[in-house]
């Protein structure tokens, strides 16, 4: 059954998740709730506890998809039983912190955070597991598993969704800016490494080459905004000169990749195999987290902030020049998967077989 997502589809999909919701959703939302209400903060815990709400909107909608591709299933992924016991042990624990009036411990935001983790992992685990339901081709290469690697990157999503909450709350005081960058320094290698063990242990597959260009957005974006919220973006840089260029190149970044979400959601899911991250794309990352770790640092590091400041605008200047570049390298290469383009191949074929015949036939 093919996978589009298209207004109608996702009323359906929610409609059939209500008609057959069950008691643990509906005791793992009602704790959720009742844990952001008892937190007492609206402020600080907001972002965090608009993850995990999104989590379990986007997890209803993977299940009704789940059971409109199997009609006779009354149970999809959601129910796997350990990501589901993680989820309710930590939202329980969160919740019991709370009630006793312990709001500003450590151990309530470090329950928070392993929280919405698991509420990332869990989401990214039941959304494959249902679009590999619907189309046997987004798992292929794992026998319908989630894969080595693919976890690898749900899980270096998971923790680089923390960075927000950890550069505008900082809830460990100054240290909070030192664990966002090393943070990012980890996006930085995992999303290397998941290509590298895909490819040794023969698991390459659509999923995986579709998680690893858009998890990279879900990770540097929610950083940026959070940046931006925290800091002023260009206020150590020296002139307004500077700024305004600044700001040029960040508006180019950002086009780059509305333009690669518009074309994902338009043709993406049409492709029978998946098309990955090109070198481009890859060094163009590791510049962004470059980028946003040099400009917390230059937050930190209060000695030579200015010089830091030039250095963010460099990398600044090098995003927006590596984002003109991979949007002809990148139109280059998936041309050729464009449905349209694969139809005019298979015409171009026919054409050239007629024009054979005709030639035969002349000669006879």
């Amino acid at each position: 059954m093919p996978f589009s997502i298209k207004p109608k589809n996702l009323w359906n999909w929610f409609e059939l998740a209500a008609i057959h919701i069950s008691a643990p959703e509906l005791i793992v939302i009602g704790i959720n709730v009742a844990t952001y209400i008892l937190s007492g903060s609206f402020t600080e815990n907001f972002y965090l506890w608009c993850v995990i709400l999104f989590c379990d909107i986007l997890m209803l909608l993977a299940h009704g998809a789940y059971l409109e591709a199997k009609p006779g299933t009354e149970r999809g992924p959601w129910y796997t039983p350990a990501p589901f016991i993680v989820r309710i042990s930590f939202t329980s624990i969160l919740f019991i912190l709370l009630a006793e009036g312990r709001t500003d411990s450590i151990l309530s935001n470090y329950a928070w955070y392993i929280l919405t983790m698991a509420a990332v992992c869990h989401t990214f685990y039941c959304i494959l597991l249902t679009m590999h339901a619907r189309n046997d081709s987004w798992l292929e290469g794992t026998g319908g598993r989630v894969g080595t690697p693919n976890w690898i990157s749900i899980g270096r999503m998971a923790l680089a969704v923390l960075v927000p909450h950890l550069l505008t709350v900082q809830p460990f005081g100054q240290i909070s800016n030192v664990i966002a960058t090393i943070i990012m320094a980890l996006a930085i290698i995992t999303d290397a490494a998941d290509g590298y063990v895909a490819r040794k242990f023969d698991q390459i597959t659509k999923a995986g080459k579709a998680l690893d260009p858009l998890g990279d957005k879900i990770i540097f974006y929610p950083m940026v905004v959070a940046f931006m919220i925290a800091t002023s973006a260009t206020a150590l840089l020296p002139t307004m000169e500077l700024r305004i260029v600044f700001y040029v190149c960040l508006a180019i970044m950002l086009a780059r990749d509305i333009l690669f979400i518009v074309w994902f959601f338009l043709y993406y899911t049409r492709m029978p195999a998946g098309i990955g991250a090109s070198m481009v794309d890859k060094v163009r990352m590791a510049v962004m987290c470059i980028w946003l770790g040099v400009a917390v640092l230059a937050l930190t590091i209060q000695i030579v902030n200015g010089r830091l400041a030039i250095a963010s605008f460099v990398c600044m200047a090098l995003i927006a020049a590596l984002s003109i570049a991979s949007v002809f390298v990148d139109y280059s290469r998936i041309r050729d998967y464009m449905p349209y383009r694969q139809k005019d191949k298979t015409l171009n074929i026919h054409a050239d077989f007629y024009d054979l015949g005709d030639d035969v036939d002349d000669d006879n």
